[in-house]
Protein backbone atom coordinates (compact mmCIF):
# COMPACT_ATOMS: atom_id res chain seq x y z
CA UNK A 1 0.00 0.00 0.00
CA UNK A 2 1.86 3.46 -0.99
CA UNK A 3 -0.25 6.93 -2.18
CA UNK A 4 -0.26 7.43 -5.65
CA UNK A 5 1.03 10.25 -7.86
CA UNK A 6 -2.40 11.94 -8.29
CA UNK A 7 -2.24 11.98 -4.35
CA UNK A 8 1.18 13.99 -4.57
CA UNK A 9 0.06 16.74 -7.07
CA UNK A 10 -2.89 17.53 -5.25
CA UNK A 11 -0.73 18.13 -2.39
CA UNK A 12 2.15 20.05 -4.99
CA UNK A 13 -0.73 22.30 -6.22
CA UNK A 14 -2.01 22.77 -2.96
CA UNK A 15 1.67 24.32 -1.73
CA UNK A 16 1.99 26.03 -5.02
CA UNK A 17 -1.34 28.20 -4.41
CA UNK A 18 0.12 28.98 -0.68
CA UNK A 19 3.14 30.09 -2.18
CA UNK A 20 0.95 32.13 -4.35
CA UNK A 21 -0.69 34.03 -2.08
CA UNK A 22 1.86 34.83 -0.10
CA UNK A 23 3.73 36.60 -3.06
CA UNK A 24 6.41 33.67 -3.32
CA UNK A 25 8.20 32.34 -6.11
CA UNK A 26 9.32 29.43 -5.00
CA UNK A 27 9.63 26.76 -2.05
CA UNK A 28 13.20 25.06 -1.40
CA UNK A 29 12.90 21.87 0.74
CA UNK A 30 15.46 20.36 2.05
CA UNK A 31 14.07 18.16 5.10
CA UNK A 32 13.54 14.62 4.52
CA UNK A 33 9.85 14.26 6.26
CA UNK A 34 9.09 17.36 4.02
CA UNK A 35 10.00 15.24 0.51
CA UNK A 36 8.37 12.15 1.89
CA UNK A 37 5.49 13.72 2.32
CA UNK A 38 5.06 15.77 -0.55
CA UNK A 39 6.74 13.86 -3.33
CA UNK A 40 6.73 10.40 -1.87
CA UNK A 41 10.75 10.27 -2.69
CA UNK A 42 11.32 7.86 0.12
CA UNK A 43 14.94 7.41 0.96
CA UNK A 44 17.52 6.86 3.63
CA UNK A 45 18.90 9.97 4.76
CA UNK A 46 22.55 10.85 4.67
CA UNK A 47 25.29 13.72 4.69
CA UNK A 48 24.23 13.60 0.93
CA UNK A 49 21.53 16.32 0.57
CA UNK A 50 18.46 16.04 -1.39
CA UNK A 51 16.67 19.58 -2.63
CA UNK A 52 13.37 19.75 -4.27
CA UNK A 53 12.04 22.54 -5.57
CA UNK A 54 8.47 23.62 -5.89
CA UNK A 55 7.77 26.60 -8.03
CA UNK A 56 4.71 28.64 -8.81
CA UNK A 57 5.65 28.17 -12.57
CA UNK A 58 6.83 24.61 -12.50
CA UNK A 59 4.90 21.84 -14.18
CA UNK A 60 6.15 19.26 -11.66
CA UNK A 61 8.98 19.59 -8.53
CA UNK A 62 12.18 20.05 -9.57
CA UNK A 63 14.66 17.34 -7.74
CA UNK A 64 18.67 17.94 -6.99
CA UNK A 65 19.95 14.61 -5.82
CA UNK A 66 23.04 12.37 -5.58
CA UNK A 67 23.22 10.12 -8.52
CA UNK A 68 23.09 7.07 -6.68
CA UNK A 69 18.78 8.13 -5.83
CA UNK A 70 18.22 8.74 -9.50
CA UNK A 71 16.90 5.10 -10.34
CA UNK A 72 15.01 4.79 -7.76
CA UNK A 73 13.24 8.72 -8.11
CA UNK A 74 12.58 7.60 -11.72
CA UNK A 75 10.13 4.85 -10.75
CA UNK A 76 7.64 7.91 -9.23
CA UNK A 77 9.14 11.22 -11.02
CA UNK A 78 10.11 11.37 -15.08
CA UNK A 79 11.27 14.97 -15.10
CA UNK A 80 12.86 17.41 -13.88
CA UNK A 81 15.73 15.44 -12.03
CA UNK A 82 19.04 16.81 -11.83
CA UNK A 83 22.08 14.90 -10.23
CA UNK A 84 25.29 15.71 -8.54
CA UNK A 85 27.82 13.07 -7.99
CA UNK A 86 28.96 12.44 -4.43
CA UNK A 87 29.15 14.49 -1.32
CA UNK A 88 31.88 16.91 -0.09
CA UNK A 89 31.94 16.78 -4.14
CA UNK A 90 34.35 19.43 -5.56
CA UNK A 91 31.49 21.87 -5.38
CA UNK A 92 29.80 21.82 -2.57
CA UNK A 93 25.88 20.13 -3.22
CA UNK A 94 24.38 23.06 -1.75
CA UNK A 95 26.60 25.67 -3.42
CA UNK A 96 25.66 23.35 -7.09
CA UNK A 97 21.42 23.67 -6.01
CA UNK A 98 21.52 27.13 -5.68
CA UNK A 99 23.44 27.72 -9.16
CA UNK A 100 21.17 25.78 -11.02
CA UNK A 101 18.48 27.60 -9.49
CA UNK A 102 20.29 30.51 -10.52
CA UNK A 103 20.67 29.66 -13.94
CA UNK A 104 16.89 28.69 -13.69
CA UNK A 105 16.06 32.48 -13.51
CA UNK A 106 15.55 32.35 -9.66
CA UNK A 107 18.78 34.34 -8.36
CA UNK A 108 16.67 37.35 -7.32
CA UNK A 109 13.31 35.59 -6.91
CA UNK A 110 11.72 35.75 -3.62
CA UNK A 111 12.17 32.39 -2.49
CA UNK A 112 10.54 30.37 0.49
CA UNK A 113 12.93 27.78 2.92
CA UNK A 114 11.63 25.73 6.31
CA UNK A 115 13.22 26.69 8.96
CA UNK A 116 13.74 23.35 10.29
CA UNK A 117 16.96 22.68 7.92
CA UNK A 118 20.20 22.98 9.83
CA UNK A 119 21.74 26.14 10.20
CA UNK A 120 24.51 25.86 8.40
CA UNK A 121 22.45 24.88 5.34
CA UNK A 122 20.21 28.10 5.74
CA UNK A 123 23.94 30.23 5.43
CA UNK A 124 24.82 28.43 2.39
CA UNK A 125 21.80 29.23 0.82
CA UNK A 126 22.08 32.93 1.63
CA UNK A 127 26.10 32.89 0.88
CA UNK A 128 25.28 31.29 -2.64
CA UNK A 129 22.50 33.20 -3.99
CA UNK A 130 22.76 36.27 -1.85
CA UNK A 131 20.05 38.54 -4.20
CA UNK A 132 17.35 35.89 -3.02
CA UNK A 133 15.02 37.91 -0.57
CA UNK A 134 14.66 34.54 1.48
CA UNK A 135 11.22 34.21 3.88
CA UNK A 136 10.92 31.41 6.12
CA UNK A 137 8.09 29.59 5.55
CA UNK A 138 8.08 25.84 7.18
CA UNK A 139 4.48 26.42 8.21
CA UNK A 140 3.44 25.67 4.69
CA UNK A 141 3.95 21.95 4.54
CA UNK A 142 3.99 21.77 8.41
CA UNK A 143 0.29 23.37 8.21
CA UNK A 144 -0.76 20.85 4.98
CA UNK A 145 0.55 17.93 7.40
CA UNK A 146 -1.77 18.56 10.47
CA UNK A 147 -5.02 17.83 8.81
CA UNK A 148 -5.07 14.32 6.92
CA UNK A 149 -6.29 13.56 3.72
CA UNK A 150 -8.84 10.23 3.58
CA UNK A 151 -6.04 8.18 1.47
CA UNK A 152 -3.25 9.21 4.43
CA UNK A 153 -6.27 8.10 7.17
CA UNK A 154 -6.84 4.87 5.61
CA UNK A 155 -3.16 3.63 5.72
CA UNK A 156 -2.85 5.04 9.64
CA UNK A 157 -6.09 3.09 9.94
CA UNK A 158 -3.83 -0.02 8.46
CA UNK A 159 -1.08 0.94 10.43
CA UNK A 160 -3.32 1.12 13.79
CA UNK A 161 -4.29 -2.76 13.00
CA UNK A 162 -0.60 -4.07 13.00
CA UNK A 163 0.34 -1.86 16.29
CA UNK A 164 -2.37 -3.80 17.80
CA UNK A 165 -1.35 -6.98 16.20
CA UNK A 166 1.98 -6.70 17.69
CA UNK A 167 0.63 -5.98 21.22
CA UNK A 168 -1.17 -9.46 20.75
CA UNK A 169 2.00 -11.34 20.27
CA UNK A 170 3.76 -9.75 22.23
CA UNK A 171 1.31 -11.31 25.12
CA UNK A 172 0.90 -14.54 23.05
CA UNK A 173 5.22 -14.50 23.30
CA UNK A 174 5.11 -14.78 27.11
CA UNK A 175 2.21 -16.91 27.25
CA UNK A 176 4.43 -19.65 24.64
CA UNK A 177 7.59 -18.76 26.11
CA UNK A 178 7.46 -17.94 29.47
CA UNK A 179 9.64 -15.66 31.47
CA UNK A 180 11.72 -14.60 28.32
CA UNK A 181 13.95 -11.51 28.51
CA UNK A 182 13.11 -8.01 26.62
CA UNK A 183 15.10 -8.58 23.58
CA UNK A 184 13.75 -11.73 23.05
CA UNK A 185 9.77 -10.54 23.69
CA UNK A 186 10.43 -7.36 20.92
CA UNK A 187 12.72 -9.58 18.41
CA UNK A 188 9.55 -12.45 18.00
CA UNK A 189 6.91 -10.05 17.91
CA UNK A 190 8.80 -7.77 15.04
CA UNK A 191 9.18 -10.93 13.33
CA UNK A 192 5.83 -12.09 13.51
CA UNK A 193 4.80 -9.10 12.47
CA UNK A 194 6.73 -8.51 9.28
CA UNK A 195 6.41 -11.81 8.33
CA UNK A 196 2.21 -10.88 8.09
CA UNK A 197 2.78 -7.72 6.35
CA UNK A 198 4.96 -9.25 3.97
CA UNK A 199 1.99 -11.58 3.05
CA UNK A 200 -0.67 -8.76 3.22
CA UNK A 201 0.97 -6.13 1.44
CA UNK A 202 2.04 -4.84 -1.77
CA UNK A 203 4.39 -2.37 -2.07
CA UNK A 204 5.26 -2.05 0.90
CA UNK A 205 7.02 1.52 1.78
CA UNK A 206 9.81 0.51 4.07
CA UNK A 207 11.19 3.68 6.13
CA UNK A 208 13.01 3.57 9.48
CA UNK A 209 11.90 -0.18 10.31
CA UNK A 210 8.21 -1.06 9.07
CA UNK A 211 7.80 -2.51 12.65
CA UNK A 212 9.68 -1.81 16.14
CA UNK A 213 8.85 -0.66 19.40
CA UNK A 214 9.81 -0.43 23.20
CA UNK A 215 9.59 -3.63 25.87
CA UNK A 216 10.34 -2.99 29.58
CA UNK A 217 9.62 -4.80 33.02
CA UNK A 218 9.64 -4.60 36.15
CA UNK A 219 11.51 -1.47 37.23
CA UNK A 220 12.91 -0.67 34.02
CA UNK A 221 9.15 -0.25 32.93
CA UNK A 222 9.54 3.39 34.96
CA UNK A 223 11.98 4.53 32.07
CA UNK A 224 9.40 6.02 29.64
CA UNK A 225 11.48 5.44 26.66
CA UNK A 226 13.41 2.63 28.21
CA UNK A 227 15.35 0.56 25.53
CA UNK A 228 14.88 -3.62 25.46
CA UNK A 229 17.49 -5.21 27.95
CA UNK A 230 18.21 -8.39 28.09
CA UNK A 231 16.56 -8.72 31.18
CA UNK A 232 13.80 -11.21 32.00
CA UNK A 233 10.42 -10.52 32.70
CA UNK A 234 9.33 -12.03 36.14
CA UNK A 235 6.23 -13.00 38.08
CA UNK A 236 4.48 -10.11 39.94
CA UNK A 237 5.58 -7.02 37.84
CA UNK A 238 4.22 -5.11 35.11
CA UNK A 239 5.57 -5.13 31.61
CA UNK A 240 4.97 -2.13 29.28
CA UNK A 241 4.59 -3.29 25.48
CA UNK A 242 4.73 -0.34 23.39
CA UNK A 243 4.44 -1.39 20.00
CA UNK A 244 4.12 0.75 15.85
CA UNK A 245 4.15 0.24 12.87
CA UNK A 246 4.52 2.06 9.46
CA UNK A 247 2.12 1.50 6.33
CA UNK A 248 3.09 3.77 3.39
CA UNK A 249 4.98 5.76 5.11
CA UNK A 250 2.51 6.67 8.01
CA UNK A 251 2.75 5.71 11.38
CA UNK A 252 0.55 4.76 14.38
CA UNK A 253 1.00 3.46 17.57
CA UNK A 254 -0.37 0.85 20.13
CA UNK A 255 1.26 0.43 23.79
CA UNK A 256 -0.63 -0.84 26.95
CA UNK A 257 1.14 -2.06 30.28
CA UNK A 258 0.59 -6.10 30.97
CA UNK A 259 1.05 -7.96 34.20
CA UNK A 260 2.90 -11.15 34.66
CA UNK A 261 0.60 -12.72 37.17
CA UNK A 262 -2.04 -11.35 39.30
CA UNK A 263 -1.73 -7.39 39.90
CA UNK A 264 -1.46 -6.34 43.45
CA UNK A 265 -3.43 -3.89 44.86
CA UNK A 266 -1.07 -0.94 44.55
CA UNK A 267 -0.27 -1.97 40.90
CA UNK A 268 -4.00 -2.30 40.26
CA UNK A 269 -4.42 1.11 41.32
CA UNK A 270 -2.06 2.81 39.57
CA UNK A 271 -3.15 1.23 36.19
CA UNK A 272 -6.53 2.15 36.79
CA UNK A 273 -5.45 6.00 37.36
CA UNK A 274 -3.77 6.15 34.20
CA UNK A 275 -6.63 3.95 32.09
CA UNK A 276 -9.04 6.54 33.63
CA UNK A 277 -6.89 9.47 32.40
CA UNK A 278 -6.54 8.01 28.97
CA UNK A 279 -10.70 7.68 28.70
CA UNK A 280 -10.97 11.17 30.36
CA UNK A 281 -7.97 12.69 27.73
CA UNK A 282 -9.01 10.41 24.86
CA UNK A 283 -12.40 11.95 25.22
CA UNK A 284 -11.48 15.36 25.67
CA UNK A 285 -10.10 15.09 21.91
CA UNK A 286 -12.86 16.77 20.27
CA UNK A 287 -12.52 19.58 16.84
CA UNK A 288 -12.97 22.77 18.38
CA UNK A 289 -11.25 21.58 21.52
CA UNK A 290 -7.51 23.27 22.24
CA UNK A 291 -4.52 20.65 22.56
CA UNK A 292 -3.05 22.12 25.87
CA UNK A 293 -7.36 21.53 27.25
CA UNK A 294 -7.02 18.18 26.51
CA UNK A 295 -3.89 17.88 28.07
CA UNK A 296 -5.30 19.75 31.10
CA UNK A 297 -8.05 17.38 31.61
CA UNK A 298 -6.23 13.76 31.22
CA UNK A 299 -3.28 14.96 33.51
CA UNK A 300 -5.87 16.03 36.21
CA UNK A 301 -6.94 12.91 36.54
CA UNK A 302 -3.68 11.91 38.00
CA UNK A 303 -3.06 14.59 39.36
CA UNK A 304 -6.52 13.67 41.70
CA UNK A 305 -4.96 10.93 42.21
CA UNK A 306 -1.86 12.02 44.00
CA UNK A 307 0.23 10.56 41.77
CA UNK A 308 1.27 13.95 40.14
CA UNK A 309 5.36 13.48 41.02
CA UNK A 310 5.36 10.63 38.77
CA UNK A 311 3.98 12.22 35.35
CA UNK A 312 6.55 13.02 33.55
CA UNK A 313 5.28 13.70 30.22
CA UNK A 314 2.47 15.04 27.78
CA UNK A 315 -0.98 13.18 26.60
CA UNK A 316 0.28 12.93 23.35
CA UNK A 317 1.44 14.08 19.86
CA UNK A 318 0.42 14.09 16.36
CA UNK A 319 1.40 11.26 13.78
CA UNK A 320 1.59 10.85 10.23
CA UNK A 321 4.39 10.90 8.40
CA UNK A 322 6.31 11.10 11.05
CA UNK A 323 5.40 9.17 14.90
CA UNK A 324 5.83 12.61 16.44
CA UNK A 325 4.80 15.19 14.77
CA UNK A 326 2.28 18.58 15.13
CA UNK A 327 0.08 18.74 17.27
CA UNK A 328 1.28 19.01 20.59
CA UNK A 329 -1.45 17.45 23.18
CA UNK A 330 0.59 20.06 25.94
CA UNK A 331 0.03 22.57 27.78
CA UNK A 332 1.93 24.90 25.68
CA UNK A 333 0.28 23.89 22.18
CA UNK A 334 -2.57 26.34 21.58
CA UNK A 335 -3.74 24.54 18.55
CA UNK A 336 -7.07 24.20 17.86
CA UNK A 337 -8.42 20.37 17.02
CA UNK A 338 -9.44 19.84 13.93
CA UNK A 339 -11.20 17.12 12.21
CA UNK A 340 -8.85 14.86 10.10
CA UNK A 341 -5.89 15.14 13.03
CA UNK A 342 -4.38 11.90 14.07
CA UNK A 343 -3.03 12.28 17.65
CA UNK A 344 -2.19 9.70 20.19
CA UNK A 345 -3.54 9.89 23.71
CA UNK A 346 -1.03 8.41 26.26
CA UNK A 347 -0.41 9.54 29.32
CA UNK A 348 1.47 7.60 32.07
CA UNK A 349 3.05 7.06 35.43
CA UNK A 350 6.65 6.28 36.16
CA UNK A 351 7.58 4.61 39.92
CA UNK A 352 11.54 5.02 40.30
CA UNK A 353 12.50 1.38 40.96
CA UNK A 354 8.89 -0.31 40.97
CA UNK A 355 7.64 0.51 37.22
CA UNK A 356 5.75 2.15 34.76
CA UNK A 357 2.18 2.18 33.53
CA UNK A 358 1.26 4.22 30.54
CA UNK A 359 -2.21 3.26 27.84
CA UNK A 360 -1.79 4.76 24.32
CA UNK A 361 -3.99 4.41 21.13
CA UNK A 362 -4.12 6.11 17.71
CA UNK A 363 -6.68 8.47 17.90
CA UNK A 364 -8.64 10.14 14.52
CA UNK A 365 -10.20 13.56 15.25
CA UNK A 366 -13.83 13.37 13.40
CA UNK A 367 -16.62 15.57 13.09
CA UNK A 368 -18.25 13.55 15.88
CA UNK A 369 -15.92 13.15 18.39
CA UNK A 370 -12.39 10.79 19.02
CA UNK A 371 -12.48 7.26 16.76
CA UNK A 372 -9.52 5.33 18.32
CA UNK A 373 -7.87 3.63 15.22
CA UNK A 374 -6.41 1.06 17.79
CA UNK A 375 -8.56 -1.13 19.86
CA UNK A 376 -6.27 -3.76 21.77
CA UNK A 377 -8.37 -3.92 25.14
CA UNK A 378 -7.56 -1.52 27.65
CA UNK A 379 -9.56 -3.06 31.16
CA UNK A 380 -6.87 -4.90 33.80
CA UNK A 381 -8.59 -8.43 33.15
CA UNK A 382 -7.59 -8.61 29.83
CA UNK A 383 -3.93 -7.28 30.41
CA UNK A 384 -3.36 -10.11 32.64
CA UNK A 385 -0.92 -12.77 31.76
CA UNK A 386 -1.28 -15.91 33.59
CA UNK A 387 2.17 -18.36 33.06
Amino acid sequence: MRLTRPFYLRKIARCRQELADRRLDGLFILNHLSIWYLTGLFHFPTERPIGVFIGTEEDSPRFFIPKLEEDQIREIWDSNIETYFEYPGVVDPLAWMCGRLADLGYGNKRLAYEGNIPVGHKEALCAALPGVDWREAGDIIAGMRLVKDEEEIQLIRKAALYSDFMVEEGVRVVKERGLVSEIEILEEVVRRTVDKMLDELDPIVYVSGIASGLVCSGERSAFPHGLPSKRRIKRGENLILSFGCIVGGYNAESERTVFVGSPSAEQRRMYEAVREAQEVGTTALRPGSRCRDANRVCLDVLRRAGLWEYVKHRQGHGIGISNHEAPWIEDGDGTILRAGMVVSSEPGIYVPGRGGYRVSDTVLITEAGPERLTSYPRDIEHLIIDI
